[in-house]
């Protein structure tokens, strides 16, 4: 046993033991009075016998009784301290987890992290209140881990350093966490100095339930204080802990998605799931996920298919109400194609002012027009065969290589592609058409007659889509890690230029020709990832707007990394080129999501059980001193009140 506040208790004693004493052996001074008889006066015997000078102190109990309460409150006032466990070293580093999982709700407006940090606060003033308080260092860790407060023993600025820790929506990465509680542990003054202990604040949702791997540390002594729930207690959690999103290859107009929902509960979930894009109306599926299990939580999964040729928000949430909010949302960005850069080769009649129009109607960001003696002349260059164009159309022209950028041939035949030539130069209709191709998706080709035109000869790997009499008239194939159309009739040689679905077909050639080259996966960050946008030219500031906001000043970089955003949600960037001018932020994390307490965490092959805070500091008694003297008054007043009433 240890006295936190020793000398107090002295000072104390000093002054209230001899006042107590003066109580019973010192007598008012009284003027003698005769009287005919001590009759009536035989009940005030005792208080004239104690009020004689330095009488000898007759045995009371009363006097003991009071004697004890002042015994106890002085040793209140001493502050004793008993170490449970073993005693702490000299210096001491708290590690606390601040991440997602640690947003459970255990109680109306508490949560796990409210509890870490009540435990630490306990920690910081027993400890600070010990004649002997060691120095503490706090690091506080998620997806990253940071030091809040270097070795320290003021309490004042250990609490003030505590109180400015925020929670976050990250995972916890305990290893980054050990490492660096680990450089500091390995730095002593002295190489004899004895290395800290270092504690884990958590509910020991640092790595997968069912990871048997344990963590390193490099110095000192790892012990573990486990908040929140016991694995013996009901948790409830439905969590998002997968959302991805692709342009199908074969069709980059349609998104595949794909989610994965994970139960920490011990009972059956039965949830609605809804996927918007946008302000769409939600598609909702009926999901049911089966419980926790002793490898892990139960999970279960669903996907959807939907037609996006623009970019979106997809958002994705569900309806069973839990203790963690952090993970029944996730949100996912489908970034819009860019403006195409589109090259039009023509040959000696010059271009087609249709097809020009028509290209135009499509809001590229530029229509280079070019001979096909100039394509040629530049294309071993690769300046319009791969890095400058994203689109090129060949109108009315032949024998050309297909380059290495995706192409559109209109009345024209590339090489390596043979024609079954037409005897008669009347016109034909079109026969047949695959309507479940992309390319022509929605589009009707039942009117359409044209001339001067027979059929593809096709290569292998090259796929027929449109038919006439004679074989393919539109065919599909791929070169040089490129997608090509190609259409043996032009437009001036067919009355397709007056059909509605003449748009219709050019919109769904450009979707399949560039969208299959466009990013492919929906964007979605982690909380506390770092991410990197790229600036617009002559812009002074970035703003961020969202769950978190801020202004960057611009530098002369070409990019940037932005502060780390810690709590989920969508951002809105003010100042970057897109994509990166709306972010998406979500968990996605099975770890946090999987939100059963860990009795033990594994570190250097051992595992360190989830102690409370009395086993980790010593216990304090004046709380229990000051209730045994308050028990110990309510008697003395009780007996004082019995012995009036005796003498009555």
């Amino acid at each position: 046993m240890t006295f936190a506040n020793p000398w107090s208790a002295l000072i104390a004693a000093a002054v209230a033991l001899p006042l107590l004493l003066l109580l019973y052996i010192l007598k008012l001074r009284r003027h003698p009075l005769r009287i005919p008889s001590t009759l009536l006066w035989k009940q005030t015997f005792e208080d004239l016998q104690v009020n004689v000078p330095f009488q000898r102190l007759r045995t009371s109990l009363l006097f003991f009784l009071q004697l004890l309460l002042i015994v106890l409150l002085i040793f209140a006032i001493s502050e004793p301290l008993i170490q449970v466990g073993s005693s702490p070293a000299p210096r001491m580093i708290l590690l606390i987890d601040r991440s997602a999982s640690m947003n459970t709700s255990v109680g109306e407006n508490q949560t796990r992290f409210d509890e870490a940090r009540d435990a630490v606060r306990q920690i910081i003033e027993r400890l600070g209140r010990s004649s002997d308080a060691p120095q503490i260092m706090i690091i506080t860790f998620g997806a990253t881990a940071q030091v809040v407060c270097g070795f320290e023993s003021n309490r004042r600025l250990l609490l003030a350093a505590l109180d400015s820790i925020e929670r976050t929506d990250e995972e916890a990465d305990l290893d980054a966490a050990l490492q660096l509680a680990g450089a500091f542990a390995a730095r002593g003054e002295d190489v004899t100095d004895q290395p800290p202990d270092v504690l884990l604040i958590s509910d020991g949702g640092v790595s997968p339930y069912n990871n048997g791997e344990g963590f390193l540390l490099r110095s000192g002594e790892f012990r573990y204080l486990q908040v929140g729930s016991t694995p013996d207690d009901v948790v409830n959690n439905l969590g998002i802990a997968a959302f991805s999103a692709r342009r199908d290859y074969e069709d980059p107009a349609k998104v595949l998605v794909f989610a994965r929902f994970v139960n920490a509960g011990s009972s059956t979930v039965d949830a609605v799931v809804a996927l918007s894009a946008d302000d769409a109306a939600p598609s909702l599926k009926r999901l049911r996920i089966p419980p926790a299990a002793q490898d892990g939580p139960g999970e279960s999964t669903v996907t959807y298919t939907l037609d996006l040729p623009n970019g979106a928000i997809l958002r994705l949430t569900h309806n069973h109400t839990d203790d963690l909010s952090a993970d029944d949302e996730a949100r996912l960005i489908i970034p819009p194609p860019e403006r195409l850069r589109i090259a039009l080769v023509y040959g000696e009649n010059g271009s087609d002012p249709f097809l020009y129009d028509l290209l135009k109607a499509m809001d590229p960001e530029a229509i280079d027009e070019t001979s096909l003696d100039e394509y040629e002349q530049h294309q071993s260059e690769e300046q319009l065969a791969g890095s400058e164009y994203d689109l090129i159309i060949f109108d009315r022209v032949s024998g050309m290589r297909l380059p290495g950028t995706p192409s559109l041939t209109v009345g024209g035949v590339p090489a390596g592609i043979d024609v079954r030539e037409t005897q008669d130069d009347a016109s034909m209709r079109i026969l047949s058409w695959d309507r479940q191709h992309p390319v022509m998706r929605f589009v009707s080709l039942d009117t359409i007659v044209f001339r001067e035109f027979g059929a593809f000869v096709l290569p292998a790997g090259a796929t027929p889509i449109v038919f006439g009499p004679v074989g393919p008239l539109i065919a599909v194939l791929g070169t040089r890690g490129a997608r090509h159309v190609v259409m043996g009739f032009a437009f001036a040689n067919s009355n397709w230029p007056v059909h509605v679905s003449i748009t219709v077909f050019m919109q769904n050639v450009i979707d399949y020709l560039t969208l299959a080259g466009s990013v492919q996966s929906g964007l979605v960050h982690q909380p506390g990832r770092p991410i990197t946008v790229r600036p617009k030219s002559r812009v002074p500031s970035i703003n961020i707007d969202g769950p978190i906001q801020t202004t960057l000043p611009v530098s002369n970089a070409t990019a940037m990394t932005l502060p780390i955003l810690r709590r989920t949600g969508l951002y809105l960037i003010d100042g970057v080129h897109p994509p990166h001018d709306r972010l998406a932020v979500s968990m996605l994390s099975e770890q946090e999501s999987d939100i059963r307490s860990r009795t033990t965490v594994s570190v250097n092959a051992t595992d360190a059980g989830g102690a409370k805070v009395a086993d980790t500091v010593p216990l304090e008694l004046w709380p229990w001193l000051v209730g045994a003297g308050f028990i110990v008054m309510v008697l003395e007043w009780l007996f004082y009140c019995h012995r009036l009433r005796a003498m009555s």
